[in-house]
């Protein structure tokens, strides 16, 4: 087992495995359920548990165990699918489904505002380049932290708006890449 963790890792044979590597090479290949709680305790370099042979139940103190901490930890942020027979990519006019993600949108709203700096009120989904429709807004991807202000402005005169600030698929470019940039977005 230890040749493969230095051949997958990227070490030559001679390398002796420490345990955060092989932590790590099993978080990698989705074995970290099989991390024994001793290992993970070391790797989290949390203390050994004590097991005392005689307690009375009212001393018991419970405890997240070290190999869940471990999994929570190598949970995928963002599994990206791809379906390239879903049953919409068979249909002559399908209906769109919109990407929704409320802790994004969440985090967007909780940024300053695209325009002047302060903070927003409001994520505000892109309009006008045929993402949305009636009843619905385009994908929580296209948004954009606005204040109250600006967020009006915009909706009041969209043409106006974008003359000022710029258009809104720049804003939305930008604050997307600021949001992969500083790791929101994985």
């Amino acid at each position: 087992v230890l040749s493969v963790v230095c051949r997958d890792l990227g070490f030559d044979d001679m390398h002796a495995v420490t345990l955060p590597e092989l932590c790590w090479w099993m978080v990698r290949n989705d074995l970290a359920e099989v991390l024994p709680e001793s290992a993970a305790r070391k790797a989290l370099r949390m203390p050994k548990a004590i097991v005392q042979s005689a307690t009375r139940e009212s001393e018991i103190v419970p405890s997240v165990p070290a190999t869940s901490i471990v999994q929570d930890k190598a949970k995928k942020v963002l599994a990206l699918r791809v379906d390239p027979e879903s049953p919409e990519s068979f249909m002559l006019r399908p209906k769109r489904r919109r990407w929704v993600n409320e802790r994004y949108t969440r985090w967007v709203k909780s940024q300053p505002c695209a325009c002047c700096g302060k903070q927003a009120d409001d994520p505000h989904h892109l309009i006008g380049h045929g993402q949305g429709g009636m009843g619905t807004k385009a994908h929580d991807l296209f948004v954009l932290p606005l204040c109250r202000t600006h967020h009006n402005e915009l909706h009041a005169d969209t043409v106006a708006f974008e003359e000022k600030y710029g258009s809104q698929l720049e804003l939305i470019f930008r604050f997307i890449d600021r949001a992969l940039a500083i790791g929101v977005l994985s």
